[in-house]
């Protein structure tokens, strides 16, 4: 039995069109009555309100939650991807990104992903369990919200298809895979079981130390992998939004909020467009880019 996603990628621009939302919102933190200062928190309520929706009315986080638990079936953490998972839908990672710049995104122990997969021992027992009681879910698919922020003001958010911006997960184990054999075939050198790319357990004479062996991965801002797709000549002194996605995945939502008012504003932008494909830039994807401008 197929299930309706609860929110999608579509709702969530409308809500940040309808809202005019161009500024990160006042958010207090319930338990002691003190503002959230962190831009990255207050991004990822950003995010979570456009996919909710009615969350946005509402300052104080266990209000918040309660609307999130209307629409997510995971809330995650800063240390396990994905941020958030729309129930029946979507995963989402978000990525602060300071001031303007288009400098890479630093996604630590977590390589790029295409989906997210039930089987990945990266993600939590939590997030491959959330949906257990509708039956389970394999795969999903990932969308990184990467946003630019300057104190409470957003230059940009992009929110793009981890299909449309990562290769396949064999691509990146393969290479983490070959690292850890190479590691491991030093000589001399007491290996211990680990998750990570390596861990070398008893270093000193003394038998005590130990060095972990980590991925630190990193991938391109959308803005400068998708360079040509977007008007130079737009203001930079406003807010870009941008959403990318595959024409499969677009054929796909059920649920499409009617954007003709941003259209006829020209607020929104909407192009049938061509992108690499991540696994082969030889051949290209076809795609839609919406692009709004508060």
């Amino acid at each position: 039995m197929s299930h309706v996603p609860s929110s999608n990628v579509l709702i969530a621009l409308y809500n940040i069109l309808s809202r005019k939302q161009n500024k990160l919102l006042k958010v207090v933190n319930h338990i002691n009555n003190n503002r959230v200062n962190s831009t990255g928190d207050l991004l990822e309520y950003y995010v979570k309100d456009a996919f909710c929706g009615i969350s946005a009315d509402s300052e104080m986080t266990d209000d918040k939650l309660k609307e999130y638990q209307q629409i997510f079936s995971y809330l995650g953490n800063s240390n396990n991807p994905p941020d958030f998972v729309v129930r029946h839908g979507v995963g989402v990672e978000v990525k602060k990104i300071e001031r303007r710049n288009t400098n890479g995104i630093a996604l630590n122990s977590s390589f790029p992903k295409d989906y997210l997969y039930h089987d990945d021992l990266r993600i939590k027992k939590e997030c491959r369990e959330c949906e257990n009681e509708f039956g389970g879910w394999t795969k999903k698919d990932m969308i990184y919200a990467v946003g630019n922020v300057t104190g409470d003001h957003l230059h940009s958010l992009w929110l793009v298809y981890g299909d449309c911006y990562c290769a396949d997960k064999a691509t990146y184990q393969r290479i983490a895979e070959t690292i850890k054999t190479g590691v491991s075939s030093i000589p001399g050198v007491e290996f211990g079981e680990t998750k990570e790319l390596g861990r070398i357990n008893r270093v000193d004479p003394l038998g005590i130390t130990y060095l972990r062996i980590r991925g630190m991965w990193g991938i391109e801002h959308p803005s400068a992998v998708f360079r040509s797709l977007l008007n130079n000549d737009a203001d930079p002194m406003k807010t870009h939004i941008n959403v990318l996605m595959r024409k499969e995945t677009y054929d796909q939502i059920s649920d499409k909020p009617d954007f003709t008012h941003f259209l006829e504003s020209e607020i929104l932008t909407i192009q049938d467009v061509k992108i690499p494909n991540p696994n082969n830039p030889a051949q290209n994807l076809e795609a839609f880019l919406y692009s709004a401008v508060l």
